[in-house]
């Protein structure tokens, strides 16, 4: 959540990125930009009483940075992604980092905001836990963004500190130093802002590092390169089109098009079809390349987006105007889909209609999908747009098809009295789209009202609309309105759940259990169809007690409905960024290199890993 706060600002911040001077314009390469230097200084019983520390060791990571380029400190101020550095000792115990005061100057690019940066030189210190050289070698993560006047590089580079050479007696005290008073100064706000220094076992749940050598289901369809990445991309986002997702979807590009079919001329019907399928790609595209920065600038995992609550329910009221328009309680004034509506910018509707399509998409993960985004998201932020923007192209190919053969309107069937059922249907379609999508925001236990009110609402349209009908169509329509009631309320009424079937995902229990027993790992949202499609067919309670019991596996649940860190850590360290993904993880020596499943698989794909791997 705190990260997506962050969002207003790094847009800015990654459009220049994406947009600014091309890498060949840079002489220095990535991995010469930042070098890193480590000293080692004791604490005297002294310098643990006037700091409060317990620890005996510091280590002090220097930031060495070529001219003219910076970071942003940990608290970056008004833009710009915030330094972090993490990790853990050999034993696993998280260590605590204290970060010097950045230095205020106005932003490169917005000089109207003034930030808070690292320049070369800038040291970040580390406390080690323990009183002795058993917490080597250390494992860090350093997590940053290098700056130039002209250019940002994001930057994540794992740390490995060996074990000091020098005997601990004769390192340098950390009270002699120059900066020990502004060190002093650092643990004095931490301690004022936390009543106590990070440490026990909340820190330890924050600060695991996750080290896997994860192998695929599919290994020849994992992304190599930018040109695999672009090819699958556009065949990724083309299966998007037919994904779960694609329901409520259907139901805008359908309401679209038909309103197009309601003009008499004919070179107006297809001037407004080409243009409309015009305007909705670039819609797709520009939403893809949004995306990118997000997804690109916070590190989050694909449909990351849902796991905002008001950004849920600001789109739960979205199609919930959208559908109240369509039984003309009121005009919208820039997406208006009542049929034969003759809206004054018809091009801003097709490409907002165009972003709330592919919002309404990015739940879903179909085949190709996740490997592209694994690969993709690790990489520079050219990279990554030109990845999504690939995938959008692959999305909105068939709506440039159209474009290209606006003569394909013909088929579109002509306006007439059938035309209220079907707008009427796509209302009531979006109506249960916006009560979904509330339901995750405030949590599926709403469902319970939400869906038979859907029946309600719907059946009594129906009751009155069919007044004047047939006895016999009258009282089937009425009759399966009501059989649609029953078997909602029974669907949305809770059964009782054996609790043992899954486990709980408790980051330290895990980390302890690997290796020692086989396991399947299943990371899942209530905002993810593809997951929920998953789980009824694949993963569900019947088939895990089976293969429980026949091989002796423990399944373990992962929700990342809320924004979970150690679960988004754990997702990259398997090497995905995109749910549905599950992990096979055998017991002994094995355990580190898991087996992944992205994506969508099948009942017989998981049994048969089950079955070889049995001892």
């Amino acid at each position: 959540m705190s990260r997506m706060k962050q969002l207003s600002p790094l847009l800015f911040l990654f459009f220049i990125i994406l947009l600014g001077s091309p890498a060949h314009a840079l002489d220095t390469p990535k991995s010469d930009l930042l070098h890193t230097q480590v000293s080692f200084y004791r604490l005297l019983d002294e310098a643990r009483q006037t700091s409060g520390l317990s620890g005996t060791l510091l280590v002090a990571l220097q930031l060495d940075l070529q001219p003219d380029w910076y970071t942003y400190a940990d608290d970056p101020g008004g833009m710009g992604k915030p330094t972090k550095l993490t990790g853990t000792t050999a034993s696993g115990t998280p260590v605590t980092t204290f970060y010097p005061k950045g230095i205020r100057k106005p932003d490169s690019f917005d000089p109207s905001v003034m930030v808070n940066t690292y320049k070369s030189g800038t040291k970040l210190f580390v406390l080690i836990p323990g009183s002795d050289a058993r917490a080597f070698p250390l494992s860090l993560r350093l997590d940053l963004l290098l700056c130039h006047p002209t250019k940002c590089v994001p930057m994540r580079r794992d740390i490995s500190i060996p074990q000091p050479s020098a005997p601990l007696d004769s390192l340098p005290q950390a009270s002699q130093q120059d900066w020990w008073p502004q060190l002093i100064e650092l643990i004095g706000k931490k301690t004022a802002s936390s009543g106590q220094l990070p440490d026990s076992a909340e820190a330890s749940a924050s600060s695991i590092k996750w080290d896997f050598t994860p192998k695929y289901l599919q290994p020849g369809l994992e992304v190599t390169s930018l040109l695999s990445a672009i090819l699958m991309g556009l065949l990724a986002g083309l299966i998007l089109n037919i994904m779960p997702c694609v329901l409520p979807v259907v139901s805008l590009k359908l309401s679209a098009l038909l309103n197009s079919s309601s003009m008499e001329s004919k070179s107006e019907r297809i001037a407004a079809f080409r243009e409309h399928n015009i305007f909705f790609s670039l819609g797709v595209l520009s939403f893809f390349l949004f995306l990118a920065i997000v997804l690109g600038a916070t590190g989050s995992a694909w449909g990351a987006l849902f796991q905002n609550q008001w950004l849920v329910l600001g789109v739960a009221a979205i199609i919930l105007a959208l559908s109240l328009s369509l039984f003309g309680l009121f005009h919208l004034p820039v997406i208006d889909l009542k049929f034969g509506s003759k809206n004054k910018n018809p091009h801003v509707q097709a490409f907002f209609t165009g972003n709330l399509t592919t919002l309404l998409a990015t739940p879903c993960s179909g085949p190709f999908l996740g490997g592209v985004l694994s690969w993709a998201l690790i990489q520079g932020p050219v990279v990554i747009a030109t990845v999504f923007i690939s995938i959008g192209i692959g999305m909105a190919f068939p709506y440039l098809l159209l474009a290209m053969n606006p003569g394909l309107s013909r088929f579109l069937p002509k306006s007439g009295p059938w035309i209220e059922f079907v707008e009427k249907g796509i209302a009531f379609f979006l109506v249960a789209t916006a009560f979904y999508l509330f339901s995750i925001a405030v949590g599926s236990e709403s469902l319970r009202f939400l869906a038979p009110l859907w029946a309600l609402l719907f059946g009594g349209w129906l009751w009155i609309r069919t007044k004047a009908a047939k006895f016999t169509a009258k009282w089937a329509t009425r009759t399966a309105s009501l059989i649609l009631l029953a078997l909602l309320v029974v669907w949305t009424t809770p059964t009782e759940q054996d609790t043992q079937v899954w486990e709980e995902f408790i980051p330290i229990a895990l980390q302890e259990i690997i290796g020692t027993k086989p396991l399947l790992i299943d990371f899942t949202a209530d905002w993810c169809p593809t997951c929920k499609a998953l789980e009824a067919s694949v993963l569900t309670d019947e088939n895990v007690m089976h293969w429980k019991k026949t091989f002796g596996v423990t399944f373990i649940k992962v929700d990342m409905t809320q924004s979970t860190p150690e679960a988004e850590n754990l997702l990259r360290a398997l090497g995905s960024a995109s749910i549905p993904t599950a992990a096979f993880f055998p017991a002994g020596p094995d355990s580190r290199s898991p087996l992944v499943l992205r994506d969508i698989f099948t009942k017989s794909q998981l049994e048969n890993i089950l079955e070889s791997w049995e001892k």
